[in-house]
């Protein structure tokens, strides 16, 4: 009986790492379609396939970055917010996506938490978001 239930579990744990990696490998074939349409800018199927590449693994940390990029350039900025959020749970060292977020917090019109995001991108080593806070955050001492 022991031996049985042994087996029994070894089995359900192979299936399981089994199944784990299918899932990341759909969600990473997802995710290299939905890099297709985002480099020919069609951010709504890019879209499309982020959230497939997601649903098949939640882990996936760049298809909530591209997605969240995929909204903003659709404008779609509290959307963005809210996978820039989710991107920087799974990495909260994503530079990146400091600067992305500041961005959409800026177009809602919440400027100094845009500053403090800015910030944030600059200090863990993102040197380009230094114009957008010379520009946005020093002139108009949103934030020091």
């Amino acid at each position: 009986m022991r031996l049985q239930l042994l087996l029994l579990l070894g089995f359900l744990t192979i299936n399981s790492i089994s199944y784990a990696q299918s899932n990341k490998e759909k969600s990473d074939n997802y995710f290299k379609t939905a890099n297709v349409f985002f480099d020919e800018n069609d951010f709504v199927n890019a879209i499309v396939y982020c959230d497939s590449a997601i649903l098949a693994n939640t882990e996936n940390l760049e298809a909530y970055a591209y997605r969240g990029v995929c909204k903003f350039s659709l404008k779609e900025y509290d959307k963005a917010l809210e996978d820039f959020d989710l991107a920087l749970i799974l990495n909260p060292g994503y530079a990146e996506m400091y600067y992305y977020r500041g961005i959409c917090k800026m177009e809602l019109g919440a400027s100094n938490q845009a500053c403090e995001d800015w910030y944030k991108a600059y200090n863990q080593g993102y040197k380009k978001v230094m114009q957008v806070i010379e520009k946005n955050c020093i002139a108009n001492d949103s934030i020091k």
